[in-house]
């Protein structure tokens, strides 16, 4: 194994960049997850975005605006948030026109759960954390919002709290039963825990976004779940071909191979790999 040292001469530097972000974009149509605002009246335009393509509902009747993903529809938005180590959902809002007001009223994000019954509405729940910034009025044009998401949190985090939709709603519900299976992301004008009055909204939305950290375990650079010596293929590719080794091992992350955890790949993790593939762990 020391024959690796050799091998590589010259020093190879790795970002270590595992964070993913998906955003939906609205263009050419696109809508993942069946973004709306609750209402038959929304449609995607093609420009005036942020930039480009948005998603425009002309007229919502409603105490509070509630931008959301669609009921029953799988996405990058809904699912398992701790299996995939969701650490922010964000999304871009522009208020065209509003009948009375829309002052003073911060941006909530709500992860929503249908207690196990999809076709049940009087049972559902949400866990929510209402933001620091408030929603543009008309004339303000686009503004984004960015809510960090702790997935890995064993119970209900500071600074959040939960909400019942209906009179079957559990009692006491539990952080872990929504983020390990969100089945609506859902942005809320405003407290949720407060009273609105109705009013007539013309609404924008753009760029709803979800962003993901790669999960790892320094020395298992195969990702197989132990640290052993068919590591050494794939810690001799991370080191060599960087390109290589995201495309044999696409579900990986490099940043595995960064044993001596200073931040690059390189020929200082060299020794520090084969101590941790002969004690079977890194320390």
């Amino acid at each position: 194994m020391r024959s690796i040292a050799g091998f590589f001469a010259v020093c190879l530097f790795v970002s270590r960049a595992s964070a993913e972000t998906f955003t939906e974009t609205f263009t050419g149509g696109s809508n993942h997850g069946g973004w709306s605002f609750g209402t038959t009246n929304g449609r995607i335009d093609a420009v005036g975005g942020n930039p480009g393509a948005f998603f425009h509902d002309p007229f919502v009747d409603t105490f509070a605006p509630q931008p959301r993903t669609a009921w029953g529809v799988e996405s990058e938005f809904t699912g398992n948030y701790r299996q995939r180590n969701v650490t922010a959902v964000g999304v871009d809002l522009a208020i065209f026109h509003v009948d009375f007001s829309a002052a003073e009223r911060p941006l909530t994000v709500m992860l929503i759960s249908d207690n196990g019954t999809p076709n049940n509405f009087n049972d559902d729940w949400a866990a929510y954390q209402m933001g620091d910034v408030n929603v543009p009025t008309p004339g303000e044009g686009w503004r984004s919002f960015t809510f960090e998401i702790p997935s890995q949190s064993p119970a209900l985090p500071a600074g959040w709290s939960t909400i019942a939709f209906g009179p079957n709603s559990p009692p006491s519900p539990d952080w872990n039963d929504v983020i390990t299976d969100v089945d609506q992301l859902r942005f809320f004008y405003g407290n949720p825990e407060f009273f609105f009055i109705f009013q007539g909204w013309d609404l924008g939305l753009d760029n709803p976004s979800m962003t993901t950290q790669a999960t790892f375990t320094r020395g298992d650079v195969n990702c197989d779940g132990a640290v052993n010596n068919f590591d050494i293929d794939a810690f001799v590719l991370a080191l060599s071909d960087p390109a290589a080794y995201a495309a044999v091992y696409p579900n990986c992350d490099i940043a595995s191979a960064d044993v001596s955890v200073d931040g690059n790949v390189n020929n200082f993790d060299i020794d520090p790999f084969v101590a941790c593939v002969a004690a079977g762990r890194c320390p």
